[in-house]
C-alpha cells in the first residue's frame, strides 16, 4: 500500500481528541495511573461513571443528599468525597468536563436515576456545585471547569433515566437556562445520547430552539467495531446541528469504544466467556488498532472533542489497563496519537487505494523533525511503502519504526537512514505503525 508524506505541505494543526472518561484512581486510590494520563497528554477529562458500579464522589444524591435542605446553605453539601476526586483528576493537567447527573444503575429497583420533583431547585444545586468547584464557594476551589453536562444518556432506557423524554427535555432547559444565567461564559450541553440517529435527537433540539435553550455543546455516544459507523453518526448529529440553527454548537463524541459484542446478549447468564471475550479485545492490538484508527478519522470529521470510556482501571470498559493498573495496547496507541501532537503541524499524508481500516496522519516539529502515525486496523498483514515528498528531509536524517502489535507495545522494531525518502513497512493485522524522522 502506497503512502505519501508530503513533508512541505502543511494542513493546519491536530485535534486533541484523545479525552477520556474518569479520573485515574480506584480502589479508593489504591490503584493510581495518573504517570499513565499524564503520559498520553489527556487534553479533557469527563466525569460519568467515577468508580462504577459503586460510585462515591461526582453523582447528584452524593454531593447533596437530603433534597429537602436550601441549595443556597453550604451545609446542605457533602463535597469531601468528590473533592478529593476531583483533586486527582486535576493533577493529570487534564481539562474536565463534568456531567450533572447520576451514574448508570443495572440493579432491578432504580434508585437515583429519577426526574426531581423539583426541576428549578435542581438547577440551584447545579449552581451550588459549579460555585463550589470554579468559585471558591463553601470551602472550594477555582478549577475553571468550562464544561458542564446536563445528565447522561436520558434516551437509553430506564437504566439511565426513568422519566419520559418530555420531562428530560424540560429539565435540560431549566437547568441550562439558570446556569447560564448564573454566569454566560461556561459552556452548559448535553444530552450525552446513546442513540445520536434516534428521534430522540431532532425532538431534543427542536425543544431547545422553541424554548430558547442554549446549547453549547451536543453530547453523543457510539459504541461499535465498524469505524464507519462513527464516520456516519458524526456527520448526521453535524447536519441536525446546522439544521436547527446552532452551527456554532460544538459537537462532543464523549463516549466510545471498540465493541464486538451485542447489548442485549454479553449480559445474559451463561455468556461469561462471550463477555470475556469483547473485553479482552478492547486491550488487545485489535482495539489498540481500532482506537488509533478513530483517533485518525476524527481529525477530519466535524467532532471538537473526544472522550473514550472508559481509563479507570477497574472499569469493564477500561480498554487501556488492567485491573491492577498495567497499560495495555490500546494505551499504548493513545500514547503514539499524543506523541505525534507533540508536532506542531499536521502534514499533509495520503494513502493510495486506501481501504478501511487503514488510515495516516503526519507532523512536524519545530525543528524539522516528523512523525508518522499508520493505524492497520485489518484482519490481513499488509506492506506500506511510505515516500517522503517535498522539501524538508534529507537522506542522512535517521528514521526509527515503532510498532504496536501482538508482540510489541510501541517499541523500536527498526531504524536507519533515510536514504532514497522511501521507506517499506511490514504491517502485522492489527497493528499500528509510528515512524519517527529525526533531523541529522
Amino acid at each position: 500500500m502506497e503512502v505519501t508524506i508530503h513533508a512541505d505541505r502543511a494542513i493546519g494543526l491536530f485535534k486533541p481528541v484523545h479525552g477520556v472518561n474518569n479520573g485515574p484512581v480506584t480502589y479508593g486510590s489504591l490503584v493510581d495511573v495518573t504517570d499513565y494520563y499524564v503520559d498520553m497528554g489527556v487534553p479533557l477529562v469527563r466525569l460519568h461513571d467515577p468508580n462504577w458500579p459503586h460510585p462515591r464522589e461526582v453523582d447528584m444524591h452524593i454531593i447533596f443528599p437530603d433534597f429537602d435542605k436550601d441549595p443556597a446553605d453550604p451545609a446542605s453539601y457533602h463535597f469531601t468525597q468528590t473533592d478529593e476526586y476531583m483533586r486527582t483528576v486535576a493533577a493529570t493537567g487534564a481539562k474536565i468536563l463534568y456531567r450533572l447527573g447520576e451514574s448508570i444503575e443495572h440493579t432491578e429497583k432504580k434508585y437515583f436515576v429519577h426526574p426531581p420533583s423539583d426541576y428549578a431547585k435542581w438547577a440551584q444545586i447545579c449552581i451550588g456545585i459549579i460555585r463550589h468547584y470554579n468559585h471558591g464557594w463553601a470551602d472550594g476551589f477555582h478549577y475553571g471547569i468550562d464544561y458542564w453536562e446536563i445528565w447522561n444518556e436520558p434516551d437509553y432506557s430506564v437504566r439511565m433515566w426513568s422519566g419520559t423524554h418530555e420531562q428530560y427535555y424540560e429539565l435540560y432547559e431549566t437547568a441550562a437556562k439558570a446556569i447560564k444565567a448564573f454566569d454566560p461564559s461556561l459552556k452548559v450541553g448535553g444530552p450525552a445520547a446513546a442513540g445520536p440517529a434516534r428521534e430522540f435527537v431532532p425532538e431534543f433540539l427542536a425543544h431547545c430552539r422553541r424554548t430558547e435553550a442554549p446549547l453549547d455543546f451536543f453530547s453523543w455516544h457510539t459504541y461499535t467495531a465498524d469505524p464507519q459507523v462513527i464516520a456516519r453518526h458524526a456527520r448526521h448529529v453535524r447536519g441536525l446541528l446546522d439544521q436547527y440553527g446552532y452551527t456554532g454548537t460544538e459537537s462532543h463524541f464523549n463516549e466510545w469504544n471498540y465493541f464486538t459484542g451485542d447489548f442485549g446478549t454479553i449480559w445474559k447468564k451463561g455468556n461469561e466467556w462471550l463477555r470475556k471475550d469483547v473485553f479482552d479485545r478492547q486491550k488487545s492490538e485489535e482495539g489498540a488498532s481500532f482506537a488509533a484508527h478513530v483517533l485518525s478519522l476524527l481529525q477530519d470529521l466535524p467532532v471538537d472533542y473526544a472522550n473514550y470510556y472508559d481509563a479507570q482501571p477497574t472499569a469493564l470498559f477500561c480498554g487501556l489497563f488492567d485491573y491492577y493498573g498495567v497499560p495495555q495496547k490500546s494505551f499504548y496507541a493513545f500514547h503514539a496519537f499524543d506523541k505525534l501532537l507533540r508536532h506542531d503541524v499536521r502534514l499533509a499524508c495520503t494513502i493510495g487505494k486506501a481501504s478501511d481500516g487503514a488510515s495516516c496522519l503526519a507532523g512536524r516539529g519545530g525543528n524539522g523533525d516528523i512523525a508518522v502515525l499508520i493505524s492497520h486496523f485489518r484482519e490481513e498483514e499488509a506492506e506500506y511503502t511510505v515516500n517522503i515528498a517535498g522539501e524538508g528531509v534529507v537522506p542522512e536524517d535517521r528514521f526509527t519504526i515503532y510498532r504496536i502489535d501482538a508482540e510489541r507495545s510501541f517499541e523500536a522494531a527498526e531504524s536507519g537512514t533515510v536514504g532514497s525518502g522511501e521507506l517499506v513497512l511490514r504491517a502485522p493485522k492489527h497493528s499500528i505503525l509510528y515512524v519517527s524522522i529525526e533531523k541529522r
